[in-house]
């Protein structure tokens, strides 16, 4: 009976372990940018905890880096747990907790696990506005807040953990001396929590990427277990296994854009030229000659566009065919990717090229910056088979760049050391002057578009010249 018994046991054991390891296998081969956000939300005795201690667990002995931010309520200065500045004060400590990982410039860990974040804050905001300890318009302004695109998309699941009144309290008294109720430890309060939690799962959760109610009343701890760290290795699969944006435009678009190589386009119209964007493998989106790649870039200079910022991308950045090999690039940004679309809940091609790019800004360079004033121009130059699936949108950003402290992502690009000109600002003139021959494409219209010069190639040849003295 005893062997009959384990023997299910192992094979889900087996079967975890096999999972992760796949997903180790991608990391060797995609790199991972950031970790996974998880919040673990529960009603008191639903097995949050053993399930937050089990996740950590499976994952470190499988190999992934795991950073926890602990529950604060136990040290809240907040002293009535029954005011709605004791979870607004709990929850900024999860976000506080939350941003310390991720805004650091290499990331920390693959997992981050929240032990009650901002869906959990909704659940006690709903219960308190029900109990008529919250005001609407109080909770309202709170709830705006927390549900910023910059927070509230960094979590990629929420596991609401449930529990019928009745096993909360079983849990609660199995190994205590006293069957006194508590404040919150009563069927009454415990009833009204679910239902508010509940009411939270329906009414809010399309503000998150993904949420799962885990009720634990009838389950054991494997299965619960078994249930949470399956669809974190899918969430992990998900992201490393790249999908990334793809358009279709008309031919008569991809004709236009071959002639002119260059189109300033108004900011309302570049869905309406290049057609919606959705997502797909990028191996399946690079052998599609009718799917065209669009990329955000951004072109950095100073307010009166003297100087550029000047990078290299690194040889295992780039594939052998890519016209950015070995290229002086006047710009940075990357690739659309799926969950860019996701994090903002939207399928506009502008909004998600401007996600995109901050998020590409940020990982290559350390920076933050605005683009929500910026208008586009896109830049096509089908010089090779590589580049005429790729259609860069570009913004050009003027910024006090004395103010500016770059952090070079070293995996990325070629640092701003000894003679290389990568990640340094420079006089653009002297900069086309000495080494316009090393410039790709994109960066020869930039150039052009941005810093009235012109480079002209042929046969190995290249003459600079200002287009103002001609």
């Amino acid at each position: 009976m005893e062997n009959s018994e384990l023997h299910p046991r192992k094979s889900v054991i087996a079967k975890l372990q096999g999972q992760a390891k796949e997903v180790l296998s991608l990391k060797n081969i995609h790199r991972q940018k950031r970790p996974i956000v998880i919040e673990f939300s529960g009603s008191p005795k639903s097995g949050k905890s053993s399930c937050i201690n089990s996740l950590e667990l499976f994952l470190k002995r499988n190999g992934f880096r795991v950073e926890i931010v602990q529950e604060r309520a136990s040290i809240c200065p907040v002293f009535n747990k029954k005011s709605p500045m004791f979870n607004v004060w709990t929850a900024c400590m999860s976000i506080t907790g939350m941003l310390s990982v991720l805004e650091k410039k290499e990331p920390m860990c693959d997992v981050l696990i929240l032990d009650r974040g901002v869906f959990d804050a909704f659940c006690w905001f709903e219960w308190l506005t029900s109990k008529r300890m919250m005001e609407d318009d109080q909770r309202a302004s709170i709830e705006s807040f927390l549900t910023m695109d910059s927070i509230i998309n960094r979590i990629d699941i929420v596991f609401a953990f449930t529990a019928t009144p009745r096993v909360s309290i079983q849990r609660e008294y199995a190994n205590l001396l006293t069957d006194k109720p508590g404040t919150i430890m009563n069927e009454r309060s415990l009833a009204e929590y679910l239902t508010s939690t509940r009411r939270i799962i329906e009414n809010k959760k399309q503000c998150f990427h993904s949420v799962f109610e885990i009720d634990t009343s009838e389950k054991d701890q494997d299965a619960v277990g078994k249930e949470v760290t399956e669809i974190t290795l899918e969430t992990l699969k998900s992201m490393l296994m790249e999908r990334i944006g793809y358009v279709t435009p008309q031919s008569s678009v991809i004709d236009k854009l071959s002639e002119n190589r260059l189109l300033n386009v108004d900011k309302n119209e570049l869905t309406n030229i290049l057609g919606k964007i959705r997502f797909d493998m990028r191996d399946i989106v690079e052998n599609h000659e009718a799917w065209f790649q669009p990329v955000p870039i951004a072109v950095i200079t100073d307010l009166k566009r003297e100087k550029v910022l000047a990078v290299k991308k690194r040889k295992n950045a780039v594939s052998a065919d890519s016209p950015e090999k070995d290229k002086i690039l006047l710009y940075v940004g990357g690739h659309s990717r799926a969950e860019d679309s996701t994090e903002i809940n939207s399928d506009d091609l502008l909004a998600i090229c401007r996600y995109t790019l901050k998020r590409e800004i940020r990982e290559e360079l350390g920076i933050s910056v605005a683009l929500n004033e910026v208008s586009p121009f896109i830049i096509y130059t089908p010089d090779t088979k590589k580049s005429k699936q790729h259609i860069g949108i570009c913004f050009l950003l003027e910024m006090d760049i004395d103010e500016l402290k770059l952090h070079i992502d070293a995996e990325e690009l070629i640092l701003n050391r000894g003679k290389s000109d990568s990640g340094q600002f420079h006089d653009i003139n002297e900069l086309s002057c000495k080494d316009g021959k090393h410039f790709e494409s994109w960066s020869i219209e930039i150039a052009k578009h941005c810093f009235n010069l012109n480079i002209e190639r042929s046969e190995g040849q290249i003459t600079f010249f200002d287009l103002d003295t001609e």
